[in-house]
């Protein structure tokens, strides 16, 4: 009896179009906070803002540093800087 193997495991889905869930999800994140800002501050203050929020919602959607996704990379730092360190030296 022969089974099919499944391969590409790795590889997350892609859902919608060329993004996987994640990717959409933070771009979607991003670009909902920009438009609920858009109508509580000022226009040039919105504009600045939404520039900031969107490119740190797409770097976090896109970038990999050295083949690990930014988020992953971000909380591996937040805990690294977090926890408390005890080093014994004997």
């Amino acid at each position: 009896m022969q089974f099919q193997v499944p391969q590409f495991i790795e590889t997350e889905d892609r859902i919608i179009g060329p993004l996987t869930l994640k990717q959409f999800g933070f771009i979607a994140v991003g670009f909902g906070i920009s438009f609920f800002l858009f109508f509580f501050l000022n226009l040039f203050l919105w504009i600045f803002l939404a520039l900031i929020i969107n490119t740190i919602f797409l770097s976090l959607a896109f970038i990999k540093v050295n083949g690990i996704p930014l988020p992953q990379v971000v909380m591996a730092a937040i805990g690294y800087f977090w926890k408390p360190k005890f080093y014994l030296w004997k």
